[in-house]
This record gives C-alpha cells, structure tokens and sequence, in this order.
C-alpha cells in the first residue's frame, strides 16, 4: 500500500487554514491509534516532524490537536490507556 490519503493529510498539516491542519491532526492521530502499525507508518511518511512545531502555534484549537496527534504517536499498547 501507497498510503495516498495518510499522505495527503501529511500534506494538510502544512495548510495555511488553521481547521484544516487540526482536522489533519486528528486524522493522523485516528489512523495512528486504529491502523495496524499506523504508528511506523505515520512516522516513516514525516508525520511527526510536521505535527511537533504544531504544538507552540498561536492558535488553541490547532496546538491542542497537534498535541494529542503527537501524544497517540507516542503510545504503544492501547489496550493500557484507559
């Protein structure tokens, strides 16, 4: 697999409209948690070196979904997280 759709989310974290890279977090962070070895892959593509400067952006919203992306990243066994 190509993974073209995770790709174009990478892409969309780079958007100049704010909703759309917080939408792209989530996303990310939702194929991260769910993907069989989403993490890896998330990884491998660049993810987390788009999303991290996320983090200390002016807006809230964005810096809170960037963060989370990058908090379901980290995680390895979800079964623990409760």
């Amino acid at each position: 697999a190509d993974f073209k759709l995770v790709k174009v989310l990478i892409a969309l974290l780079s958007s100049k409209d704010e909703e759309i890279a917080a939408i792209a977090c989530y996303d990310i962070g939702e194929f991260v948690r769910f993907y069989p070895n989403g993490r890896a892959i998330a990884k491998r593509l660049g993810a987390k070196e788009l999303v991290m400067p996320l983090i200390e952006h002016d807006n809230v919203e964005l810096q809170r979904h960037a963060l989370q992306c990058v908090s379901k990243m980290m995680v390895q066994n979800w079964e623990y997280v409760k």
